[in-house]
């Protein structure tokens, strides 16, 4: 049984077709990619799973349950947990408290013992936690996303676009990070246009063009495909 399965899933904007009916899955504990140009429809798909887009056709399932219709706040306590593109970190506020709002579901002791385990994955949040998160470098502020992300306790930790607009030495390091969040339990569905180092961590990978899911396979497949490579890998 999957832990999410999207079946057949269509998301219009106005008269746009954003999504035209795609279907794909994740399994627990697994790196699941989806790549593909701007406007293919990542997003939308990201913003339809967390409940902040409603589809026009199609199903959404999180452990074996029908989600499609759980407004947002449901599908956090759910356990589906979105760390969106552009960082949207809270500027005027700490770091400590951007973390504590993360965790908003959650009793106060619950958040005590969560945030010891983000300040053991990301050290450098650990030693700004006094500083207000509009002052952090760019990656460090997606370190505090994903972190804020993860205060949640999520089964299924969605991000979208994390290594966007960060030099390549921090995308390493974030890639990095997200592999370390598989490995202590946390399954994770990825956007991200460096299609290329977000294959090399992923398990599985899906195509996205135009609303349409066009290819998928195994990360390493499609890595070596040269469909792949000429359209996304710059081969």
């Amino acid at each position: 049984m999957p832990l999410l399965k999207v079946e057949n899933l269509v998301v219009n904007y106005g008269s746009i077709n954003a999504l035209k009916g795609i279907s794909f899955e994740v399994n627990k504990g697994e790196i699941v990619t989806l790549i593909g140009s701007n406007g293919a429809g990542k997003s939308t798909t990201m913003n339809t799973i967390a409940g902040l887009k409603s589809p026009s056709g199609g199903k959404i399932y999180f452990e074996d349950n029908d989600i499609t219709k759980l407004d947002s706040s449901k599908r956090v306590k759910a356990g589906i947990i979105l760390s969106p593109e552009g960082r949207q970190v809270f500027p005027e506020f700490s770091v400590y408290d951007n973390l504590m709002m993360g965790g908003f579901i959650q009793k106060k002791k619950d958040n005590l013992v969560e945030i010891e385990k983000v300040f053991e994955l990301f050290p450098v949040l650990k030693e700004r936690k006094k500083q207000m998160a509009g002052t952090l470098s760019g990656g460090e502020q997606q370190m505090l996303a994903v972190a804020r992300a993860l205060m949640g306790k999520p089964k299924l930790l969605m991000l979208d676009e994390p290594s966007m607009g960060l030099a390549p030495l921090i995308v390493k390091e974030i890639f990095g990070l997200i592999q370390r969040i598989r490995e202590i339990g946390t399954t994770v569905l990825l956007v991200e246009q460096n299609a290329r180092v977000a294959l090399k961590i992923s398990d599985r990978a899906y195509v996205i063009e135009t609303g349409k899911i066009v290819l998928s396979g195994k990360a390493q497949e499609l890595l070596e495909s040269e469909d792949v490579q000429k359209a996304y890998l710059g081969m």
